[in-house]
């Protein structure tokens, strides 16, 4: 069954890594960029503006003393674990609804994100990865949601 998600999902994660490793990088040259024009007089608060910067305190840890290649490095770790995760997230779903084998199925990009939808088992299965965003959240990333109904 992982082996189908796996394969399923393969462009969307190279997508997610290319994307990540993009802003990450972006982030870093910002950082730089903000380091050596910070006029240490002006009174503002250095780790403030530096934050802001990097998408938060805790990128700003990431980047931080960091070369690119190290960060490069930590992305692609961060990037598989968020794979695995996904991947146990939509094992762990159809297993709940006792569906033990997939089909072979292709995710599609359908202007929101990537879907995919399937019959299995009796059941209908749906896997939405969409990009999520927001005020509270550093950076673009995707979110997948899975739905397991009873087929009609």
């Amino acid at each position: 069954m992982l082996d189908r998600i796996k394969t399923a999902f393969t462009e969307v994660d190279q997508k997610m890594l290319e994307t990540q490793m993009a802003w990450a990088m972006e982030r870093m040259d910002a950082l730089k960029e903000y380091t050596d024009s910070y006029d240490r007089k002006s009174g503002s608060c250095y780790t403030t503006g530096a934050h802001e910067v990097c998408g938060g305190k805790t990128w700003y840890n990431v980047f931080f003393g960091r070369n690119k290649d190290m960060v490069a490095e930590l992305i692609v770790k961060n990037v598989e674990a968020l794979i695995e995760k996904r991947n146990a997230r939509i094992v762990a779903a159809l297993t709940k609804k006792g569906v033990t084998e997939l089909p072979e199925f292709t995710v599609k990009h359908d202007g929101n994100g990537w879907s995919g939808k399937f019959d299995v088992a009796g059941n209908t299965v749906t896997i939405e990865t969409i990009l999520a965003g927001g005020y509270h959240i550093q950076c673009l990333h995707q979110r997948t949601l899975v739905k397991v109904k009873a087929a009609a």
